[in-house]
């Protein structure tokens, strides 16, 4: 009797231990599975009847529903923080294209500028801060609009080899009051990406605008295709950065102290960046000819994925 008793017990202590061990190992199933997407309405569920267990997750429910409500506040928070970013800066570029223009006209019509180089001078001066201003606002508007997800891209098939191309040719001045050395080297002939035309300008004239910034003395711009992906790379010297810099370039308004003087408010890369992200591409720096004992060189890179292999003849 004494051992028919004793088999009872252990064996409700047995069935109660495996129970336990059986609730545990569901628990951290879903555990895991909240931790991917913290965003679901997800909830821990007992698989047993156990009140200390029952306890242990209505805690940790409670726990996960206030940093889901955190979450939502915070997002709508930075959504909000990101329109009002890009009502300011839609705000500030009317009056902006406004003072330019007349400028422009004042260059043109005004006889006394002929006369006077210190107010030719000075209107050059006024000219370039407000092309510099204008360049400032777009990419803060640009930035507000992809973090809120409102740049509204649309995908075609796009000859990047042509925009690119275009692209220097339109905006050679910046390179040009650099005084840098340029080489280009593009394929002549049409290499099809998936992407809007428009974002890619945008992409290419941010580097550009880089390079124009902080490069020493060249710049080098070339593409080259493989089976799949077509290649861009931006190389330029500087001495303004450092290789502990390379993590952080395309953080959001990351700048490096000595590179503060030359303007701009480190949303550059950032805008380029999350541009070619948006279209499938990737953008990423890296360090070249490390061993230089002048300059870092410095090298931009977009991949794209090829949509047509053109078969050259």
């Amino acid at each position: 009797m004494l051992y028919i008793i004793l088999a009872i017990i252990g064996g409700y202590f047995a069935f109660r231990y495996l129970s336990i061990l059986y609730a545990f190992r569901e628990i951290t199933k879903d555990i895991r599975e909240i931790q991917k997407d913290l965003t679901q309405n997800q909830i821990l569920h007992l698989p047993i009847p156990n009140r200390d267990l029952e306890k242990v997750l209505c805690s940790f429910n409670y726990t996960l529903e206030g940093i889901r409500k955190e979450r939502q506040n915070y997002e709508k928070r930075e959504k909000g923080f990101q329109k009002q970013i890009e009502n300011i800066s839609h705000d500030l570029r009317t009056p902006l294209t406004v003072i330019l223009g007349y400028l422009k006209l004042i260059k043109k019509t005004d006889k006394e500028l002929n006369m006077d180089k210190e107010l030719a001078e000075a209107l050059e001066i006024i000219e370039h801060k407000a092309e510099t201003m204008k360049i400032l606002v777009a990419q803060f508007y640009d930035f507000s609009r992809l973090n809120a997800g409102d740049f509204g891209l649309t995908l075609n098939n796009v000859d990047i080899s042509r925009t690119l191309k275009e692209s220097l040719m339109g905006n050679y001045q910046i390179l040009e009051r650099s005084h840098l050395a340029i080489e280009v080297n593009i394929p002549e002939h049409p290499i099809w990406v998936m992407a809007e035309d428009s974002a890619l300008v945008r992409i290419f004239l941010n580097l550009l605008q880089n390079a124009g910034r902080y490069a020493d003395s060249f710049l080098r711009i070339s593409m080259k295709e493989d089976d799949e992906n077509v290649l861009i790379s931006f190389i330029n010297d500087t001495n303004m950065l450092s290789e502990d810099d390379i993590p952080h370039l395309f953080n959001r308004f990351y700048m490096q102290d000595s590179s503060r003087n030359q303007g701009g408010t480190g949303l550059g890369l950032t805008v380029a960046k999350l541009l070619a992200e948006e279209m499938g591409g990737i953008l990423e720096v890296s360090i070249v000819d490390k061993e230089s004992l002048n300059s870092e060189k410095y090298k931009f890179t977009i991949c794209f994925k090829l949509c047509i292999k053109v078969i050259k003849k």
